[in-house]
């Protein structure tokens, strides 16, 4: 009794049309839940060259009745079609796709069958690097995956140090023996938001922001398979961030802070407030000018341009 799946169809590196059909035998392993019954379905993804899913979807099965369980296994079948939408990612990935089914778990119940939609072959040849990538998916997956578990690790340890940091600089004034040399960077933005009249200090955040600097060049190639979710941020000081999102249209940024409910756009390079995003807070005008003068700081400048550098062109 194997406890492996075994596909039928399509076979690896099969030539597919734009109708084809997915069947198999299935191992009741790969559907138990730890609540002791059988899920109903398996999860199909369709996957392109750059390794992102364009269809996710489930090949339904039957009821698991007595054969079934004396077999150990249950037989599935599913015809997909291909339509308009999924053009892009075929020509891009020049007919190179990737299956994915899934069980129950996700890490030991898996396998990738690559195919080849045939009309989106070019003559005059694929792109090796496709080629390449094409029959190593399931293997550079998994190390992206393995990349983000490590890089988020990393990057919680830069924000415990920041909030040590944030902890002890309420105790008093902001320490140049405790946090290293003067910085050319204006002090907290949350004594900005709060009306302070404190003058501009040290930056104390340097030393962590060159770390996430450094985190996010060692895993690139994993953070942009990721997407742009959790990306942009150009400087966090305690309960604020100034975020870059890369999504968004036009050269402007956010500064946010989520206790407050302030969530306001600015403009770039001006540094000018243009409006804001489900506020239930405002900013001043006084406020306003203090935030511009904070971002126009050689450093924090040359940051929101290396952000906006990074983000795709439209």
């Amino acid at each position: 009794m194997s406890k492996n799946i075994h596909i039928i169809e399509p076979r690896p590196y099969a030539k597919i049309g734009a109708t084809f059909k997915v069947r198999g035998i299935v191992p009741l392993s790969w559907l138990k839940t730890e609540w002791g019954w059988y899920r109903g379905d398996l999860s199909i993804e369709f996957i392109d060259s750059d390794g992102q899913t364009f269809i996710g979807t489930g090949i339904p099965l039957p009821e698991i009745g007595w054969l079934s369980r004396l077999m150990g296994s249950v037989f599935f079948e599913k015809t997909f079609q291909f339509d308009w939408i999924n053009v892009g990612f075929l020509e891009r990935s020049q007919g190179r796709i990737n299956i994915k089914i899934t069980g129950e778990n996700r890490e030991d119940h898996c396998i990738f069958i690559p195919l080849i939609v045939d009309e989106f072959e070019p003559e005059e040849g694929v792109n090796p690097e496709i080629v390449f990538r094409h029959s190593r998916m399931e293997e550079i997956i998994t190390q992206y995956e393995e990349d983000l578990r490590n890089y988020n690790a990393a990057s919680q340890e830069i924000e415990k140090r920041r909030n040590v940091k944030d902890g002890l600089s309420k105790e008093g004034p902001w320490d140049s023996y405790l946090f290293g040399p003067a910085a050319s960077t204006a002090h907290g933005i949350w004594q900005i938001l709060e009306e302070s009249n404190d003058e501009f200090s040290e930056y104390l955040y340097s030393e962590e922001d060159t770390m996430e600097r450094e985190l996010e060049e060692r895993y690139k190639d994993a953070l942009r398979w990721r997407g742009p979710l959790l990306r942009g941020i150009v400087s966090k000081i305690g309960p604020f961030e100034l975020r870059v999102f890369s999504d968004d249209h036009g050269r402007h940024f956010h500064v946010i802070h989520r206790d407050k409910r302030i969530n306001a756009r600015f403009s770039f390079p001006e540094i000018r407030l243009m409006n804001y995003k489900g506020s239930q807070n405002t900013i001043s005008s006084k406020q306003e000018k203090r935030i511009r003068e904070y971002c126009l700081t050689p450093e924090i400048f040359r940051k929101f341009e290396e952000e906006f550098a990074k983000r795709p062109q439209k």
